[in-house]
């Protein structure tokens, strides 16, 4: 590699350049560089597997129809981030079919326990 005279190279340069050679021979050692870790591609709707959940914990003190509306707002977005191309899921079902499964078994409970509830109501 040529190397320029000093008289001609800036002081940036220089920095760079010595930056390089610095670099290299920390390669040459064997250090790996340091990466920051890349964000995952396709974003996965781990908020509403655990909203589902919260709310199903709350179900014995509130309206099960709640339950239903985050079962379905993350069904969703779980079919949403499957179109996508998710195949590994954050939530503790880890894959995301079971994780649709599980929060469509939830907002059709909820729909069920809330018409019954109705149905008892408008009956007596």
């Amino acid at each position: 590699m040529n190397e320029p005279s000093s008289g001609s190279e800036t002081p940036a340069l220089a920095t760079a350049r010595e930056a390089r050679a610095a670099q290299a021979a920390r390669l040459a050692a064997g250090e790996t560089a340091l990466l920051p870790p890349l964000p995952p591609a396709i974003p996965d709707p781990l908020r509403f597997c655990v909203w589902t959940t919260v709310a199903l914990l709350a179900w014995l003190l509130s309206p099960a129809l709640v339950a239903a509306a985050f079962g379905f707002a993350g069904l969703v977005a779980y079919a949403r981030a499957w179109r996508a191309g998710l195949r590994r899921s954050d939530c503790i079902l880890g894959d995301p079919r079971l994780v649709m499964l599980y929060l469509a078994m939830v907002g059709v409970s909820g729909v069920g326990w809330t018409a019954w509830r109705l149905i008892a109501w408008f009956t007596h």
